[in-house]
């Protein structure tokens, strides 16, 4: 760090580097005695880590032209090597000084307290990064904190990978730390921002990738949990940050950022607006951000220099001498303003020694060769590398490795002299095409830019490349463990570049798991469908089949997870993985597919064919008498048989899973899959059954088991799922009290653990709920949200049908219910068809269709007493009751209800038995008055 190189023994080290010894020692004439004096060469590599003195240009006996020389006065208040060096390695900034005036308005607003984002687009080379570190010169001589992110095109996929990298190097991780002391630095790091260190040194440890061995419990939490308290935790440690003082962040290269860094930038940009906060956001023109148009989020596009703002950018890297007209010519008109090209090209020309510097400036030292100019950016670059030959092979290896390299990596590949391998890293250092942090051999080293690594790269032979690539991923497999452990991904790259198709697909497969199981499910998608791609291009053979079978196991359960069972790709992915399935697959891996089958035809509503997949999981489970599928079985195949209206034979289903979980406590606890608990699930589905059964009682006690259980396991999903469930009963005649709380409770624990799926059915149960106790406007936007987000189900339509109704408007109800009767024929989803057509026969009363209308009633009846759904039968009793007794047929009307009402022996507290009670006792008395007036 800083303090070690300000130790003059680490300075003279330097010296020697940039200068020979003979000039070393001459330059040190020119100062007092035990001042360092430095030339140019050393000048560029310390950069800003020192405060300097010009002492202007000297002769130096053996040295032709005057040298310009420094002494060095102390270390400068550079807050990073790193930082300092590359900015030394940039001209002056020009030509943007509109563009650091709007950042300088808003860093001001930023320090109030009033958070503010800039989003900085442009070209490659137009000067984003640039800008940035333009605007932190500006400012540094005012507290505060500087934080820097980097994305790369190698880690896209790589989850949370800039945050990573920043937080390693800010808690100064070092190749051979020990994991007790990566955990002591982590905690020193932490206590910085944290108010309770020990609560979540567990999820940064996780997410550096450091065992933590017996210092932290455990973290018993699932990996969607475990990611949503991460994001939450970095959230929080930002925050804390913030609150000491002021922080100028930059992110830069955002069009290459991975999924999960995209989601916390946009809890982040949520989260600064009341904080001491101005944050960068640069990227390229294709990123299409997000984040445009919110309150405290402003834009700058950068354009291209004008000719003036050219010619003083050549001017300063020239160190203001003059450059022939039609070198500088040439110069402005092939750069086109570009800043990057700027610099870089005229670099090229003052290398290639096509000029002789004199007193006036430079001059040509002959006729202006053709080419002696290179017309791209690429060439430019290319013609710097060529000129630095005896070590371009580093650059070149090291573009290989990535945008960012370490040393020990390169070493590691290299395998050469280390002075000689120092000496040629230096020399790139010195031709500013690379910057350093950090002393070997814990160096990094980074490109100046990604076109500068680009053209390293793409100036080797394709087969160099290979074999390249191949010396990187067998060094990462046998030296760097680490790396293979917590960045599989990047492994399997370099394997895929060097045409290793076996090794490429075995690492994807490693990643696409690895990310799963922090539930980065787009980042997995990503991996896993690399490996695919990989899988595809070998040639068929049972071992081909096997891998791909591997793949689309994980990538199911990955794909649900980020697109949701309803949509076609996971069901194609689930449906091709079944036909993959061999005879030797094993039981787990069968489960695994039929698990997700069941659930995309299911969430689709093919409720015949989730049967089918039900029943294959009761023949599997019997084949190999294991309990837990058995149990998983019977509760799909009772939920399915509920959902098509088959409630008695749901009900033996659903009892016969919670009867092999209560006998096989240990055996279902172990095979408890994808953070659902089958006895809890089929708690929550009785409950349903029971309730349309008739047995109102039974129903709301199962549904407190369900509740009580799903509390005591602690599974996010479960819970989740069951409050939601149990919520629903209220939309079916249950407590509404109850019902509404329990979706409340349902909604916050949804948006605490990041579950979705629960969450859309309990704000339907909100809306639902609403419309019947009088604010149907406010019930219909809940809930047709609701089923925008999550599925349109006949009951769903039934509820917003009534509530329609219920405003007045029962055209657009029966339209509703139409489509809701069409969908039931379709999907064998008759679990609500009896409700259907009796709220199809009160739509039909109300626009004084009478004779439609009792036929309606009739067929809800009907179709009640098929089901043997009492409580449907008595709901549509009572309405087709109130009808009768409109019309004077008190007699039949009571002849209809009293057998109904009469079946019943439990729950006479709910509304619908409290009002078929009330009516029965007015058909009475009128029936007896009708009776009675007849016989007279």
């Amino acid at each position: 760090m800083i303090g070690d190189l300000s130790r003059e023994g680490a300075l003279r080290e330097h010296a020697v580097v940039g200068e020979t010894p003979n000039l070393a020692a001459r330059l040190q004439a020119l100062g007092e005695p035990g001042t360092i004096v430095v030339a140019a060469s050393t000048r560029r590599l310390i950069g800003d880590l020192f405060r300097l003195r010009d002492l202007g240009r000297h002769e130096v006996r053996g040295i032709a032209e005057p040298i310009a020389a420094w002494a060095v006065e102390g270390v400068s208040a550079s807050e990073s090597r790193f930082e300092a060096v590359r900015a030394a390695g940039l001209t002056d900034f020009i030509g943007r000084e509109d563009e650091i005036d709007f950042l300088l308005e808003r860093q001001r607003l930023a320090w109030k307290g009033e958070g503010q984002i800039v989003l900085i687009s442009g070209e490659p080379g137009i000067g984003k990064s640039r800008l940035a570190a333009a605007l932190a010169e500006r400012i540094v001589g005012e507290p505060h904190t500087r934080l820097r992110y980097q994305c790369s095109p190698y880690h896209s996929n790589s989850a949370l990978r800039p945050f990573i990298a920043q937080l390693e190097r800010a808690a100064a991780f070092k190749a051979d730390d020990t994991s007790e002391q990566r955990l002591d630095k982590l905690e020193a790091l932490l206590a910085i921002g944290a108010s309770r260190v020990e609560a979540v040194a567990p999820l940064f440890a996780a997410l550096l990738s450091i065992p933590s061995g017996e210092r932290y419990p455990p973290l018993a939490l699932s990996p969607t949990q475990q990611r949503r308290r991460t994001l939450a935790a970095l959230l929080d440690q930002f925050e804390g940050l913030a609150r000491r003082q002021p922080i100028l962040l930059s992110f830069e290269d955002v069009h290459w950022a991975d999924a999960t860094s995209l989601e916390l930038l946009d809890l982040t940009v949520e989260r600064v607006r009341q904080l001491p906060v101005l944050a960068l956001f640069t990227f390229r023109p294709e990123f299409e951000p997000p984040w445009v148009g919110l309150p405290n989020v402003g834009t700058l596009t950068l354009g291209r220099l004008d000719r003036n703002d050219v010619e003083s950018m050549v001017a300063r890297v020239t160190g203001g001498r003059a450059l022939p007209a039609e070198v500088t010519e040439q110069i402005v008109v092939k750069t086109d303003g570009n800043p990057l090209f700027v610099e870089e090209l005229t670099k090229a020309v003052l290398e290639a020694g096509i000029l002789v510097e004199d007193a006036e400036g430079y001059r040509l030292n002959g006729p202006l060769p053709p080419l002696a100019i290179p017309a791209t950016l690429q060439d430019s670059l290319m013609a710097r590398l060529d000129r630095l030959a005896p070590v371009k092979e580093i650059g070149q290896i090291g573009a290989a490795i990535g945008r960012e390299f370490s040393y020990s990596l390169l070493r590691a590949v290299v395998r050469r002299d280390e002075t000689a391998l120092k000496d040629a890293l230096a020399q790139l250092e010195e031709a500013e095409l690379v910057f350093r942090r950090g002393e070997p051999p814990e160096a990094v080293y980074s490109f100046k830019h990604a076109l500068v690594r680009d053209a390293a790269y793409e100036s080797l032979l394709k087969s160099r490349r290979q074999q390249l690539h191949s010396q990187i991923a067998r060094t990462l497999e046998e030296r760097f463990p680490d790396v293979v452990a917590s960045e599989p991904e990047i492994v399997a790259r370099h394997f895929t570049e060097a045409g290793l198709v076996d090794s490429a697909i075995n690492y994807w497969l490693r990643a696409g798991n690895l990310a799963l199981s922090r539930s980065a499910n787009v980042e997995a998608v990503k991996h896993l469908r690399q490996g695919i791609e990989l899988t595809q291009s070998q040639a068929p053979s049972p071992q081909r089949v096997r891998k791909e079978l591997d793949f689309y196991l994980a990538l199911g359960p990955a794909m649900a997870a980020t697109e949701g069972f309803a949509r076609p790709e996971p069901w194609r992915v689930f449906s091709h993985a079944r036909d993959l399935l061999g005879n030797d697959s094993t039981l787990t891996e069968q489960m695994t597919v039929l698990w997700g089958a069941y659930l995309a035809h299911s969430m689709r509503a093919e409720h015949i064919a989730a049967l089918e997949v039900a029943r294959q999981c009761l023949a599997l489970g019997a084949h190999h008498e294991h309990p837990g599928v058995s149990a998983l079985g019977n509760r799909f195949t009772g939920q399915t048989l509920n959902f098509m209206g088959a409630f008695v034979d749901a009900r033996l289903h659903l009892e016969q899973a919670l009867a092999l979980c209560a006998a096989n406590q240990e055996t279902i606890a172990s095979y408890r899959r994808f953070g659902t608990d089958d006895q809890v699930t089929a708690l929550a589905f009785l409950a349903s059954t029971l309730l349309l059964l008739g047995y109102p009682e039974q129903s709301a006690a199962a549904a407190e088991q369900a509740v009580s259980r799903a509390r005591a396991i602690g599974l996010a999903f479960t819970i989740s799922m069951t409050l939601s469930q149990v919520a629903f009963l209220g939309t079916l005649g249950g407590d509404p009290q109850r019902a509404a709380a329990h979706a409340d409770e349902a909604i916050t624990h949804c948006a605490k653990h990041g579950v979705a799926d629960p969450a859309h059915r309990a704000r339907f149960t909100q809306g639902a709920l609403l419309a019947r106790s009088g604010d149907p406007q406010r019930g219909i936007e809940l809930m047709r949200n609701a089923i925008v987000a999550a599925e349109r189900r006949t009951m769903y339509l039934g509820h917003v049908a009534s509530a329609h109704a219920s405003l007045g408007q029962p055209e657009v109800g029966l339209d509703l219910l139409d489509e809701a009767i069409q969908t039931a024929e379709v999907t064998s989803e008759k679990f609500f068809e009896a409700e259907l057509y009796r709220l199809r026969g009160e739509m039909l009363l109300t626009l004084g269709k009478r004779g439609e209308a009792e036929a309606g009633l009739r067929r809800a009846l009907t179709i009640a007493q098929q089901q043997q759904a009492r409580w449907w039968e008595l709901r549509a009793a009572t309405t087709l009751g109130k009808h009768w007794h409109d019309e004077g047929k008190y007699l039949e009307a009571y002849s209809l209800l009293q057998p109904v009402y009469g079946w019943f022996v439990e729950g006479f507290d709910a509304t619908p038995l409290k009002d078929a009670k009330a009516l029965l006792g007015e058909l009475r008395d009128l029936s007896g008055t009708q009776t009675q007036a007849r016989r007279e």
